[in-house]
């Protein structure tokens, strides 16, 4: 009896340890360790973009661009287990507004504005469960053109911005996964460019909120 039972023991022990091992083996293909360097990486996005006031006048006049959709690609490129390399291209078309006090906002034209720009990423992946979610942090510089329309008169305007961002990679299979960000673009109208005037405007904050498809390869 004493034998029978050593030797039931004995069994069990090794079949857990095998199931032990081979739950080992799986985890460790489906999750690769932090030295691993991911793939590089596009991820085309869509969001919406709140602008910044353009400029202030007297009596609480203000110029601004509207809110509108974002559409933009982002590549990746790593360099490290948590460091990469990320340039971005976007667009958007606000409508000009005009602010004044008590009639409010009024429209009177509009603007294709393109964003673009590389930096840093820095990421930080965290494992939950079966699922791997990567926060991220960005930063870099670039610049914003605005092609100006009213009444059938274009004008053009470019200006140096940096730019912060903060998101998340979540995984849907392979090589594919959903980011979500949010974007600061921090820069200066050029109204001289924009109009003859000689007027520095405001530092203003341009903030797009997004989500893309990521794709490696």
């Amino acid at each position: 009896m004493n034998t029978r039972i050593v030797a039931a023991a004995a069994l069990a022990l090794g079949l857990a340890l095998s199931a032990s091992v081979s739950q080992a083996q799986r985890s460790t293909r489906r999750f690769p360790s932090s030295e691993t360097i991911p793939a590089p990486s596009i991820t085309p996005y869509g969001g919406y973009m709140v602008f910044g006031d353009i400029l202030n006048g007297p009596l609480g006049t203000r110029l601004s661009t509207t809110a509108s959709p974002v559409y933009g690609a982002q590549v990746n490129l790593p360099i490290g287990s948590t460091l990469s390399i990320v340039g971005n291209l976007a667009y958007s078309q606000p409508s000009l507004q005009v602010g004044i006090p008590i009639l409010g906002g009024i429209d009177f034209g509009k603007a294709d504005v393109w964003m673009y720009d590389a930096g840093l990423q820095f990421s930080a992946p965290v494992m939950t469960g079966q699922r791997s979610i990567t926060p991220f942090v960005q930063a870099g510089v670039g610049g914003m053109k605005y092609n100006v329309q009213v009444s059938g008169v274009n004008t053009n305007a470019s200006n140096l911005a940096f730019n912060a961002g903060v998101g998340a990679d979540l995984p849907l299979a392979q090589n594919i996964g959903l980011r979500v960000m949010a974007k600061d673009y921090i820069g200066k109208f050029d109204v001289n460019e924009a109009t003859s005037i000689d007027y520095s405007a405001k530092n203003t904050n341009n903030i797009a909120l997004s989500v893309g498809l990521k794709l490696g390869f």
